[in-house]
């Protein structure tokens, strides 16, 4: 019986760890046009990370710098986060309601390198230099700080002066 109750405890806990890590993932872009519209009414850069299956620096910069920021309720309050798989031929609803796929809006937007990160205001222009690769592993957490920063500033800076 104390052996089934320990049994009990770890599935439990197993359990409550993976919900945690699903919770802290970074949301598959599915429909941008509403992302925009929730970017526009917060005045929220939008930051799109191309990944692709293949990439294990994808992987390694999801779980170690996104993974973390989509758990983070702060963050969610700084930006729209959405990861777009540029080989994969998944529905993707754009910026202005077309439907595409995440290869076909990848290609569209010159994205050949992964990861990439695009800081896009709420009509998918750029408001922060994007981020190609990972150059400097140690160091990118600050280059993905210091582009939401940027993002955010000149926002705010276009907000102002509306």
């Amino acid at each position: 019986m104390k052996m089934m109750r320990y049994l009990h405890a770890a599935l439990v806990l197993t359990g409550l760890s993976i919900g945690l890590a699903q919770a802290g993932a970074v949301h598959i872009a599915s429909d941008l046009q509403q992302d925009a519209s929730t970017s526009h009414q917060a005045n929220l850069p939008i930051l799109l990370i191309y990944t692709a299956k293949y990439c294990h620096y994808c992987d390694e910069v999801k779980a170690s710098v996104f993974n973390p920021i989509a758990a983070d309720p702060a963050y969610r309050e700084r930006l729209v986060l959405r990861e777009v798989r540029i080989d994969s031929d998944r529905r993707l609803v754009g910026f202005k309601g077309n439907v595409t796929s995440h290869r076909s809006f990848a290609t569209d937007r010159g994205i050949t390198i992964v990861p990439t990160l695009e800081f896009l205001d709420s009509a998918g222009l750029q408001v922060s230099r994007p981020l190609i690769g990972v150059s400097i592993p140690d160091y990118y957490g600050v280059y993905v700080d210091s582009g939401i920063e940027q993002a955010i500033r000149k926002l705010r800076a276009q907000g102002s002066s509306s």
